[in-house]
């Protein structure tokens, strides 16, 4: 049974609750049919409209809440909103605990908790043909999500919305929902997905584009990639509308490992390629059902494609060209059909490696006995020079010692003619007194 996600809008009319709901997405380049499109809304059970008498319109007792949709001429003023008390609400100026107002260019969208009863009146260029609609539930009805998943699933839901028990035609009031759908771990510490963050895995559209096969059928489809961790999920439906957000949990959901596993053996000869090796988990899958269809991005700018179907046996290997050394991508999507019967597909957008040049060949014998004699010669060149700078340094010492020897024999014979020199004055001066004395006084 489809899970539903309901948007429930209410406006009371005596005992009864009942509501009003209306688009803002207007095309800019065709706002002179906007009051055409707007009013598709809301032809149909003249139970479904609110009776209005020209900018007049009554709310009975025991309403509790009411939303209000209003056609003004294009890009007019917002419209007044007059009280049965007299008072005014303006789209600026409005008690904010009781009324909620949304303005487009082309309508206002007013919702009121407890409106006062009696007559009210609208203030403001309003279309003449202006009506009321009243929604009684909106809902959404999605196909259910199978559980388990796996993680890089992508899969098409597709579902619709209600007014009631009447799906909604008008596909103008479709485009005023927003639907997105988040997956929210549990944070079961069980699961490895424990403290992961919310992670955006669709939208629900009904545009005719990507997977939507129609713009405007009553069809909105959303096109889940679940690239998430492995663990156990909350979904989460966020439905917005212009006045209004909800959000719906479904779950808890589980994704597991995509049994589908890939690894790369790197070649370790420029002449050999490198090996995209797959091991496939027939607990989860037929082995036989499996089919993938690849895409490489070399290093060098080059793009191949492959595809993998009918193998004889796993582990597969999957030959890979070695054309040049660095970042290697591989885009992979995955086909097949699980062991209870669900075909499902995946795809795998950021599997990549790294080629690193390899190591130089081991030389050959008359190589290693060509590097065997450059390296002896080396080293006797080595030991020459070796040689060579011990007998200059010896010489250098040598002629430094002899120089030192040299002076010090010189300082020596100085010191010792300088002494017997002195020795001898002394001499001549303690054996002739007078002459000594006299040369005193001749200097005196």
């Amino acid at each position: 049974m489809a899970r539903l996600l309901a948007l429930l809008l209410v406006l009371a009319t005596s005992s009864k609750a009942l509501a009003i709901q209306s688009f803002s997405d207007v095309d800019p380049d065709s706002k002179e049919e906007v009051e055409k499109q707007a009013m598709s809304l809301i032809e149909g059970d003249i139970t479904n409209k609110l009776p209005i008498k020209g900018q007049r319109f009554r709310i009975d007792d025991n309403v509790e809440e009411i939303t209000l949709l209003f056609f003004r001429e294009p890009e007019s003023k917002p419209l007044i909103l007059i009280k049965p008390d007299g008072s005014k609400w303006y789209d600026s100026r409005y008690p904010a605990d009781k009324v909620t107002w949304y303005t487009d260019p082309n309508f206002d969208i007013i919702r009121i908790k407890e409106p006062q009863p009696g007559p009210w009146q609208a203030a403001g260029r309003i279309d003449e043909n202006n009506k009321a609609l009243v929604i009684s539930d909106i809902r959404f009805e999605a196909e259910p999500l199978p559980n388990p998943l796996f993680q890089h699933e992508e899969l098409k839901v597709e579902g619709k919305l209600y007014n009631g028990d009447e799906m909604v035609e008008t596909a103008r009031f479709r485009q005023t929902v927003i639907l997105d759908v988040l997956f929210v771990s549990t944070n079961n510490p069980d699961f490895d997905n424990f403290g992961a963050n919310p992670a955006r895995v669709a939208q629900f559209e009904d545009n005719g584009r990507g997977h939507d096969e129609q713009a405007g059928d009553g069809v909105f489809t959303g096109f889940f990639n679940l690239s998430v961790e492995p663990g156990e999920w909350m979904a989460t439906y966020e439905m917005t509308t212009p006045l209004y957000q909800r959000v719906f949990e479904f779950g808890p959901l589980e994704v597991e490992p995509l049994p589908v596993e890939f690894e790369v053996i790197q070649s370790e000869s420029v002449d050999e390629n490198h090996r995209l090796q797959i091991e496939v988990d027939d607990n989860w899958i037929d082995p036989n059902s499996l089919v993938i269809n690849g895409e490489t991005a070399f290093p060098n700018g080059e793009v191949r494609k492959f595809t993998v179907s009918e193998t004889e046996g796993f582990p597969h290997h999957v030959e890979i060209a070695n054309l040049a050394f660095g970042k290697h991508l591989v885009d992979l999507d995955i086909f097949a059909t699980t062991v209870d019967g669900r075909e499902f597909e995946a795809r795998i957008d950021d599997f990549s490696f790294i080629a690193k040049e390899p190591p130089p060949p081991e030389p050959t014998a008359a190589e290693l006995a060509e590097q065997q004699q450059r390296e002896l010669e080396r080293q006797r060149e080595q030991a020459r020079q070796e040689r060579a700078i011990k007998e200059k340094q010896a010489m250098t010492n040598l002629i430094i010692i002899v120089v030192v020897n040299f002076v010090l024999i010189g300082l020596a014979l100085f010191a010792l003619w300088w002494f017997k020199f002195r020795q001898k004055k002394v001499s001549t001066e303690a054996a002739n007194p007078e002459t000594g004395n006299a040369e005193k006084s001749g200097k005196k």
